[in-house]
């Protein structure tokens, strides 16, 4: 007989085989379930949050899709697609990205809007985390035909009060680098629209330009704003000659406005610069520790700008919500690498917080991978090893 099986991704890391098999049961009887495999990393056996479910018959893959996909376990919604053995290379490309959908959407709604047109491989919202539809979603089709009859007959539709957009999907890195709006900083405190307009039409036509205000009738603005022009050759030019010009003793900044991901990582960059030599890896504490007495514990070092206990939910099923427990690791940033370096002497020859702490200079991920792949080289070619403290990640 032909093996069925079903791909279950969004599981809470908690959840084992017999867990999710209790769950197909309880949700539909009638779905008879061959076996059950959590997908874990290995050498540490967590779960990935997805599993492999092998089902009988094509019917019951068929059925489970129906009644079982998008319920919800230990508070998180799972997602139930096709499971295809040859991975990425065997992915479909029919693949339509759906905006403006009304905040109260779900997985489900979506997935019946669009089923009408064929078979769907894949399809969900995003959410926030109130559980909220963050407003745009995702939806695979098998064929690339129906996918393209979707987008035609729904582009436009008005679903639920909200006129809905629909597009091709294009991967991020397929997606053409250029852009046409600005991000504008170090303006005059009184410039409106109409001034921050007028200083860039001379480059091309502008379809939008806002000062950002504390208050819509604000007479000053916040220092900032946006200009987003009709063709990315406009907007690369006035950025070339625009930026670090001199309005009222100031220098413009004008650079390529980044998206809410591209910010944050941004941001993210910024701050490990800055703070690459003062932040620290704590870890072997008490699970009754806080923020406060972390904080407290490594003042006498010098300035604690941070302290931060790493927190990991559990699910309560009596309750029905998330406990909060900490993972017994956190980080403290000093103001100087100094410091660091004397909380790291203190903590070698010292008790803190009654337990004797492991504590390194927090390192991020691609780092740490490096150097494990380097000492891993060494060590295959026969060379001496590289000895180096334990090192964590942001």
């Amino acid at each position: 007989m032909t093996e069925v099986s079903l791909f279950v991704s969004g599981l809470p890391e908690i959840v084992d085989e017999v867990t999710l098999h209790r769950h197909f049961e309880i949700t539909d009887n009638s779905v008879q379930v061959r076996r059950v495999r959590i997908l874990r990393n290995t050498p540490s056996m967590q779960s990935r949050g997805s599993a492999l479910i092998e089902l009988a018959s094509l019917e019951d893959a068929e059925k489970a899709l129906k009644t079982i996909n998008y319920t919800q376990i230990m508070g998180k919604e799972i997602q139930l697609t096709w499971y295809r053995s040859g991975g990425i290379k065997d992915r479909v490309t029919g693949n339509i990205f759906v905006k403006n959908l009304p905040s109260n959407y779900t997985s489900k709604q979506l997935s019946d809007l669009f089923s009408q047109f064929g078979r769907i491989s894949s399809c969900r919202v995003v959410y926030d985390a109130k559980r909220e539809c963050k407003g745009y979603g995702y939806v695979q089709f098998e064929d690339k035909e129906i996918a393209n009859i979707a987008l035609n007959a729904m582009n436009g539709k008005n679903v639920a009060g909200s006129k809905i957009e629909v597009v091709l999907f294009k991967a991020q890195r397929t997606r053409n680098s250029s852009y046409n709006n600005l991000f504008v900083k170090l303006i005059p405190k009184k410039y409106t629209d109409d001034d921050l307009k007028n200083l860039f039409s001379p480059y091309g036509e502008i379809t939008s330009a806002v000062v950002m205000k504390e208050e819509p009738e604000s007479t000053e603005n916040k220092g900032f704003g946006f200009v987003c022009f009709k063709n990315a050759e406009d907007a690369r030019r006035a950025e070339e000659k625009l930026k670090n010009t001199q309005i009222n003793g100031q220098m413009l900044y004008v650079a390529k406005a980044l998206g809410l991901k591209e910010h944050k990582k941004k941001k993210r960059e910024e701050r490990y610069q800055q703070f690459k030599d003062c932040n620290l890896y704590v870890k072997n504490f008490d699970e009754s520790v806080k923020d406060e007495d972390l904080k407290k514990t490594f003042e006498p070092f010098g300035n604690v700008l941070s302290a931060r206990v790493m927190m990991e939910a559990n699910y309560d099923t009596t309750t029905g919500k998330n406990e909060y427990k900490s993972k017994r690791f956190g980080f403290v940033c000093f103001s100087k690498a100094e410091e660091a370096k004397r909380a790291i002497v203190a903590a070698e020859s010292q008790e803190l917080l009654g337990r004797k702490l492991v504590v390194a200079i927090a390192e991020r991920k691609e780092d740490r991978t490096a150097r494990f792949m380097q000492g891993l080289y060494q060590f295959n070619m026969g060379m001496q090893p590289l000895r180096f403290p334990v090192l964590v990640w942001y």
